[in-house]
């Protein structure tokens, strides 16, 4: 799957590559979601248990549909909600 085009023509987020890649790292498994209308970036699952999400870049902002979800950030930040860091 490509990092850099959705369907629909639009664009992925340059920060997923590098949330993906830690997501690899972990052992998590993800799929690359989206498509806007509200519909979150990405979905992991870790253990069991499944995590939606938004990516965004550092001055990423949210749309008024993507409030429902929580926004990633960084690696770290999703590591951190998934429990698979410290």
């Amino acid at each position: 799957m490509s990092y850099r085009r959705r369907a629909g023509g639009g664009k992925r987020d340059t920060a997923e590559k590098p949330i993906t890649d830690a997501l690899k790292a972990v052992g998590a498994e993800f799929w690359l979601i989206g498509g806007g209308h509200g519909n979150p970036d990405l979905l992991v699952r870790w253990r069991g248990f499944y995590y939606a999400g938004e990516v965004k870049s550092r001055g990423g902002t949210e749309t008024k549909n993507q409030g429902d979800f929580p926004i990633w950030r960084t690696p770290e930040q999703v590591l951190k909600e998934i429990g698979a860091s410290r």
